[in-house]
């Protein structure tokens, strides 16, 4: 974490003296997310939201952290799949079978219902990159890759945007736990939701 944050301090630096770089760096640091599983996606969408903010004002650097980060956390993880799908899947398929959680995510994956992997996949507080290497190795179609991957991305990115800015995830990391309470109290709402719903279609 000191070497992340040491590292967003130099990009500070270097997009107040080159502030053409902003919108770049939105796109970058969501794309090297998507590639590199350690690196913290909380982090990097609150500090892409401060100087976008700083940049173009609140209202549109909002906007513009949003769409820019969701850009550029789609295309890194379309680009892992595209490259797993092309040479490793063979490899990587053996690993994530043998492994139990591995398993049970592609399970999920292959079954006919979107919402799980859906509410899987939007949650921040997993690994975007590594339920990628899983999702890369089913035979899903890649127009229902394509759902899942974007939707999930924009609902991370606008709960990290919204939420982090009003926690102030970049100046207070620590304040990601309110994050993560308010993200089980969501899921929670609408896990019982969900069950209501399948209830009432059983009767």
């Amino acid at each position: 974490m000191a070497f992340v944050n040491d590292l967003l301090e130099k990009l500070s630096r270097f997009i107040a003296e080159n502030m053409w770089f902003a919108p770049l760096s939105a796109v970058l640091l969501p794309f090297i997310e998507a590639l590199i599983p350690s690196l913290p996606l909380t982090i990097l969408i609150g500090f892409n939201l401060s100087i976008m903010a700083s940049a173009y004002g609140s209202l549109q650097g909002t906007i513009l952290t949003v769409v820019l980060s969701t850009a550029g956390s789609f295309l890194g993880m379309f680009l892992v799949f595209l490259l797993i799908r092309a040479t490793l899947a063979p490899y990587f398929a053996r690993k994530v079978e043998a492994n139990k959680y591995g398993k049970m995510f592609l399970d999920v994956v292959r079954g006919p219902n979107l919402i799980p992997i859906l509410m899987v996949m939007s949650n921040p507080f997993l690994p975007s990159s590594v339920l990628n290497y899983a999702l890369s190795l089913t035979r899903t179609k890649v127009s229902r890759y394509l759902f899942l991957t974007i939707a999930s991305r924009l609902v991370i990115v606008l709960f990290l945007v919204f939420l982090g800015s009003i926690f102030d995830i970049q100046s207070h990391p620590l304040n990601i736990l309110w994050l993560f309470l308010v993200y089980m109290g969501l899921f929670a709402i609408w896990y019982v939701y969900y069950h209501q719903l399948r209830k009432k279609d059983d009767k």
